[in-house]
């Protein structure tokens, strides 16, 4: 027989869960147990009897070497709570602990309610810590990290501090050890700190913002002007907990709202090295340890060790010039005049130098290096318009026309002015960059786009708000402003082959055991290629060895950009000349450096006068620049494959014409797409009268043909530019009869018909003439330059005849003119200029022709003026020349020429 079949036992579903939830429970429990022993067995050692101090922490510069300690103790000083107001310790247990009275260290029901608070937002937003559980972890935990584990390890602390301790001796102990600010323990250290005075005689609201700092310091430290609405903000919140628990009464807390607070730091008794620079690291090293969410306290108390940028050897080079009052412009006697300076690594980003101004007064004041919202003035130019332009394909020779311009817009319209009140005409980028031009630079950035400059200066790492998205950004004008290591860090991309890097000051921060903390790596970004990079180096070498930056050469290569600001348009400033900020940028291939000077506050009575970017900045960027990089070897700027260079037309940034003059030869630098494919067309060729200038007639004696400059776009301004004289002369020679021009083009032609399609000048009688062309043949016609008739009417009937009346003066010649000539040149003059001056014996009315005779060249009229003085700002350095004035009596037709004047224009 087969052996009988077993029963198949049914599952039992009861069962199965009930077995499930024991082994989940015993699962439970063996983790519980497991994480409790973990607890335990990690507990610090500890006594709470010995309440722990902080352990100082150490700088070191970027060769490892130690600069700097940051101790804990040096800004605690211990206070009896009898010495501490009932207001602060009110406030602060209404707004850290407000059952501090009735828990015995730990408080449950704060712990639920930060919990369900939490869980609502998503976030942590409320803690449920007590101030016993604060000063267990001020006190015994080295662990910075905030975890499960510290949490649980406190409360156990603060239950047995609460045994040790009565509650008045655990707040005393609480408000002597807090961190409330920058190396500050303590609130008598604080109250010292930030209002200048004792913790015993702070009032309501001193104390309301005290206890207010606790939760953040750093983002409640009302010193700092982008922390005050939060601070304020943060004091009435404290105030309203002190009127919720009873503390005070509503009218005490608004009271306390509407006080203004001062704010000043008490004198202090140690002077810090390279305080200015320590406070910046002290600064960019609490944000990383926040950022990983680690309490900027441990700065001061947790013995770590911050591994930083700092070059001594530049740090003290910068630090002796700024204390050498001779580097800076007098002051006003009630306000210094302020700088500040940034020294960085182009290729790393890295800091090497920092100074925040001139006088160090206050630890963690004001750091202008860092903290400063200045206008930037012209040293913006490279960075939102002429990089920009560059990288669409426009080149160093591409020529703009410096002449005044309205732009439309609103409010109202906007006409840019150039700051020397100068207009020189048909100019390339690299002339517009050289001078500082403004109008070239309104124009060029109009032509690329504002979107386009604006873009491209955030990705330089400028701080541009939407509200900058208008054309006066190519002169800086910002809604706020920039600071030195901004415009360091961004003038240190083209110095980097077109690269930027975040600039910064720590590069590493270890724990007390050496593990690190915080590896700190710069963001890197391609902004524009290595080609335009150079050249804009190229441009800007320029500025530096014959530019507005002349004096921050340092004999070697270097390139910068000047920079000045000039005083607000408003009522109070009319009628003063000067400028509000003055800046020089300028780099080497191993360095960049940033220079601000101005008053903190410009008013009527304090603005820079006769400051500008290229003296004093200038010098002192030479003499720290020059200073660190002394017997190093010279480097020059590295340049990238598919740079060429190429002849153009300096007035059109074309390939030359057979017309161009050889002195509007000049040599160009490309890329290969931007190199010019088409030829000159600005030059025409006019036959003029020898003696006046002006285009000549059929009756002048000496006629030659000469070269003049076509301006493309024509100009009909009020105002000249510098390089009209270029232009073909606007009149017929009127010395030797003729008709004249009314403005450029605008001619008087004779339409009998017997001249055919053939036009003629018309014969106009002048005083002490007759006949002419009939007046109903006499025609104005509009015509460029290059068509304007030379010839004069020729019929027999319509000649000019001799005035028989007698009452012409023919044949008495003018006086003749007593001519003189200076040459300007020197710091404040941008290019060398002669000054001619003369006088006519007697009276009468002349015109006057001012004749010129370079090195082999013939006489050439300058101009014809009324005035008995004239300014020639087209001379070149190394050229001899030669003028003369000839008197010109219309009336009878007569001149007379003046003495010779030589005058020798010196080689640079």
């Amino acid at each position: 027989m087969a052996p009988p079949k077993k029963r198949k036992r049914r599952l039992n579903v009861f069962r199965a869960l009930l077995l499930a939830l024991l082994v989940v429970a015993v699962v439970l429990v063996g983790a519980g147990a497991g994480f409790a022993i973990g607890v335990i067995r990690t507990m610090p050692d500890w006594q709470p009897d010995k309440l722990q101090l902080a352990m100082t922490t150490f700088i070191y510069d970027k060769d490892g070497q130690l600069v700097e300690e940051l101790h804990g103790e040096q800004n605690r000083i211990v206070v009896p709570l009898e010495k501490i107001p009932e207001d602060l310790q009110n406030a602060v247990i209404a707004t850290e602990d407000a059952r501090f009275y009735q828990h015995h260290g730990v408080d449950l029901k704060a712990i639920l309610r930060a919990l369900w608070i939490n869980l609502r937002s998503g976030g942590i937003r409320e803690g449920g810590s007590t101030l016993t559980q604060q000063l267990a972890r001020n006190a015994f935990i080295e662990n910075p990290e905030r975890t499960l584990k510290r949490k649980i390890q406190e409360a156990l602390m603060a239950i047995e501090l609460e045994r040790t301790y009565t509650k008045e001796e655990i707040l005393e102990n609480y408000l002597n050890i807090v961190y409330l600010g920058p190396g500050t323990y303590g609130v008598e250290a604080a109250a010292r700190l930030y209002f200048g005075k004792s913790v015993s005689d702070l009032d309501l609201a001193e104390c309301a913002m005290l206890a207010g700092l606790i939760q953040s310091p750093a983002n409640y430290d009302p010193r700092s002007k982008s922390n005050e609405e939060a601070a304020k903000n943060r004091q009435a919140q404290v105030l309203n907990n002190m009127v919720k628990y009873g503390y005070i009464t509503p009218e005490e807390a608004e009271k306390a709202k509407a006080e203004k607070l001062e704010y000043r730091e008490a004198p202090k008794t140690k002077a810090e090295k390279f305080p200015y620079f320590i406070d910046a690291v002290v600064d960019e090293a609490g944000r990383l340890l926040e950022s990983q969410g680690i309490e900027s306290a441990e700065l001061y108390r947790g013995g770590l060790k911050i591994y930083t940028t700092l070059d001594p050897k530049i740090q003290t080079e910068m630090e002796k010039v700024y204390q050498d009052k001779s580097n800076f412009p007098p002051s006003s006697p009630d306000r210094l005049i302020e700088s500040a300076m940034v020294v960085l690594d182009p290729r790393t980003g890295e800091v090497r130098g920092l100074v925040g101004g001139r006088d160090y007064t206050t630890r963690r004041g004001f750091n202008r290096a860092i903290q400063a919202e200045r206008q930037p003035g012209s040293t913006i130019k490279p960075l939102v318009v002429y990089a920009p332009a560059l990288e669409k394909g426009y080149p160093p020779a591409f020529v703009i026309d410096d002449v005044p311009v309205t732009f439309p817009g609103t409010p109202k319209p906007f006409t840019p002015a150039n700051y020397d009140g100068r207009y020189r005409g048909l100019i390339s980028m690299r002339e517009a960059v050289r001078w500082s031009v403004n109008i070239p630079a309104v124009k060029m950035l109009n032509t690329i786009g504002i979107d386009t400059g604006y873009e491209f200066g955030r990705r330089l790492g400028l701080p541009l708000k939407p509200e900058d998205r208008n054309l006066a950004l190519a002169l800086g004008g910002l809604t706020t402003g920039v600071s030195p290591l901004q415009m360091a860090a961004a003038y240190g991309a083209f110095a980097n082959q077109g690269v930027y890097i975040t600039p910064h000051l720590v590069t590493k921060i270890t724990d007390r055991n050496g593990r690190d903390l915080i590896v700190n790596k710069p963001q890197r970004r391609d902004v524009m290629s290595e080609q335009v990079a150079y050249l804009m180096t190229d441009m800007l070498e320029t500025v530096v060895m014959a530019g507005t930056g002349k004096n921050a050469q340092i004999g070697r290569p270097a390139a910068g950009k000047t920079g000045t600001t000039s005083l607000p348009d408003t009522p109070e400033y009319r009628g003063l000349k000067g400028e509000k900020d003055a800046w020089f940028v300028g780099y080497t291939p191993e360095l960049v450096g940033a220079v601000w000077m101005g008053y903190d506050q410009t008013d009527p009575k304090h603005y820079l006068k006769s400051v500008a970017g290229g003296g004093y900045p200038a010098l002192i960027w030479k003499k720290v620049i020059g200073a660190a990089l002394k017997d190093q070897p010279v480097q020059d700027f590295p340049r990238p494959s598919g740079i060429i260079y190429a002849d153009v037309d300096a007035k059109s940034g074309l390939l030359p014409s057979d017309l161009t003059p050889k002195e509007f030869i000049v040599k160009e630098i490309f890329t290969q797409s931007m190199l010019p494919k088409k030829i000159s067309d600005v030059w025409v060729q006019v036959q003029v009268c020898t003696t006046t200038g002006q285009l000549a007639s059929p009756n002048c004696p000496d006629v030659t043909t000469g070269v003049f400059l076509k301006r493309p776009d024509g100009y009909n301004g009020p105002v000249k530019p510098e390089d009209a004289y270029l232009e073909a002369p606007a009149e017929v020679c009127t010395l030797h009869g003729g008709g004249s021009v009314d403005r450029p083009g605008l001619v008087s032609i004779c339409t009998d018909p017997r001249h055919g399609a053939e036009l003629f000048l018309a014969n106009i009688p002048k005083p002490g003439e007759g006949g002419g062309c009939p007046p109903q043949y006499v025609k104005k016609v509009q015509l460029p330059p290059e068509k304007v008739p030379t010839r004069y009417c020729d019929l027999p009937d319509h000649q000019l005849t001799k005035d028989t009346s007698g009452r012409g003066n023919q044949g008495a010649g003018p006086p003749a003119p007593n001519l003189k000539g200076r040459l300007e040149v020197g710091p404040n003059v941008s290019q060398p200029r002669v000054i001619l001056e003369w006088n006519v014996p007697g009276e009468g009315e002349f015109l006057f022709s001012i004749e010129r005779v370079g090195p082999g060249s013939s006489s050439r009229s300058l101009a014809i003026v009324k005035e008995t003085a004239y300014t020639d700002a087209s001379v070149k350095p190394g050229v001899t020349y030669y003028y003369r004035v000839i008197a010109l009596d219309e009336k009878n037709k007569a001149s007379t020429p003046s003495n010779e004047v030589t005058i020798a224009v010196p080689k640079k």
